[in-house]
């Protein structure tokens, strides 16, 4: 009974997506990202981090991060399916949300583990390493003096107005979340009292031990946004982060933090990430590439055009094995 559903709700929906398949108009975009790291002198005006729009695809984190949820808390803990069926093997039921990790450093090629292709009604969709072009400019790029390789991914999206696109998240590099804040202020580094915890000692603290989630800080972090109106059009809102060192109002606490030079008595010498916007819209044209050059950072993109899709995604038959057998169920 629940595969013939299925089957009528992927006929259904594939019905009302044919009326409406002529709307969609999918591209494949490539983006190389990379640091110009020869010495400069030239100073930058004082800028914001990025700001992320809430509906900003994130393509990378699903990518890098790692669920630590039972390393971090010493626990198994329980998911909706095992309060379903059996809950023998969850040492705590209040563990039940995620704890993700990521790495220090984000991997320069991004992709996802095997080739994919969009379908219809489908959101943003990341693509195999194989499936990029952009290896051979990639190798040329890197072997010039002074530049380091920053993110490399490809993806299809279906274009739309500039009212309806979702931009896309682009990050990569270090993460300097341990020294700065996301707005670019040194941290206190708390003293980590994780590992005093014994793994059987848990219950001292309630039952329940949340590990502390801090947000990575990216050397590079922001947003590409592709939209369609007539022509396509590249909106381009990122940043480069580097340490410096910055006057800021003084507190004793963070005098003896920095250990920094105090001047006229209310502002120091501190640490500080700056952040070096890079901030461009311009109008392209499919199959062309294009080059957006800054005195520290440098972007190749390219749009092409590609075979449309002609189909939705196969929906997954909850409760069936893939060959169509229902799977054991116990009560």
């Amino acid at each position: 009974m629940l595969r013939k559903i299925a089957i009528s709700i992927a006929t259904i929906t594939a019905l009302s997506y044919s009326v409406t398949a002529h709307a969609e108009s999918w591209f494949e975009v490539e983006v190389f990202v990379f640091e110009r790291q020869n010495p400069s002198v030239e100073k930058w005006l004082e800028a914001s981090p990025p700001t992320l729009a809430n509906n900003t695809v994130d393509m990378i984190t699903p990518v890098i991060s790692t669920d630590i949820t039972g390393v971090a808390s010493a626990l198994t803990g329980c998911t909706s399916t095992d309060w379903a069926s059996d809950t023998s093997n969850c040492d705590d039921p209040k563990v039940s949300n995620n704890i993700a990790s990521h790495p220090s450093e984000v991997p320069v090629s991004i992709g996802a583990a095997t080739p994919q292709s969009a379908f219809l009604g489908q959101g943003t969709v990341l693509l195999a390493q194989s499936q990029g072009q952009f290896q051979d400019i990639i190798r040329t790029i890197s072997r010039e003096p002074y530049v380091k390789s920053l993110v490399h991914l490809t993806w299809q999206q279906n274009m739309q107005s500039r009212r309806l696109a979702k931009p896309v998240r682009i990050f990569g590099g270090k993460d300097y979340s341990k020294t700065f804040d996301y707005y670019g202020l040194s941290v206190n580094k708390p003293a980590d009292t994780s590992m005093s915890v014994s793994m059987g000692d848990y219950g001292t603290l309630g039952g329940f031990y949340e590990a502390p989630k801090v947000k990575p800080v990216w050397e590079l972090d922001g947003s590409i946004n592709i939209y369609l109106n007539h022509y396509l059009y590249i909106e381009n809102n990122l940043a480069l982060r580097k340490p410096t060192q910055k006057m800021i109002e003084s507190t004793p606490a963070a005098f003896n933090e920095y250990a920094a030079l105090e001047i006229e008595g209310k502002k120091q010498l501190a640490p500080f990430l700056q952040s070096i916007p890079l901030i461009q819209n311009r109008r392209v044209r499919s199959g062309e590439l294009h080059y957006f050059d800054h005195p520290q950072l440098g972007i190749v993109m390219q749009i092409r055009k590609m075979a449309q899709p002609t189909s939705v995604k196969p929906i997954d038959l909850t409760g069936y094995t893939p060959q169509g057998q229902p799977m054991p169920y116990s009560s």
